[in-house]
């Protein structure tokens, strides 16, 4: 591979990875915690009550009770609705940051990152 194809591929890519920026459209509470939280406990106390069937009946019902008590609770995380360029609408955790609709940002991994253009 010669320097002028190595060269024009590097530029290539980083072109192909600024692209444009995605867009917050949406708020949602997130209570994955609870859930989870509450998913495990109802599996593993169902499972010590009523084995296999208790286990699952146990979870699915303490993963509905555990969402719901952290929302009440006041203690829900943001989770934001991100349309992209080409018009996917994605949800996308952010627990550290708050951001508002309309702002523009970019999505690294599961976390929202402020768009180059903004920073």
């Amino acid at each position: 591979m010669n320097k002028t194809t190595l060269i024009s591929l590097v530029l290539l890519y980083g072109a192909a990875t600024v692209g444009y920026a995605d867009e917050v459209v949406g708020r949602a509470p997130n209570n994955l915690v609870g859930q989870t939280l509450g998913g495990w406990s109802g599996f593993l106390l169902g499972g010590a009550v009523a084995g296999p069937v208790g286990a699952i009946a146990g979870g699915l019902a303490s993963a509905w009770v555990g969402g719901e008590a952290q929302e009440i609770s006041g203690f829900s995380e943001s989770a934001y609705q991100v349309k992209d360029d080409q018009g996917n609408v994605s949800v996308v955790r952010s627990p550290n940051r708050q951001w508002q609709i309309g702002d523009h940002v970019v999505v690294q991994g599961r976390r929202l990152h402020p768009s180059p253009s903004n920073v």
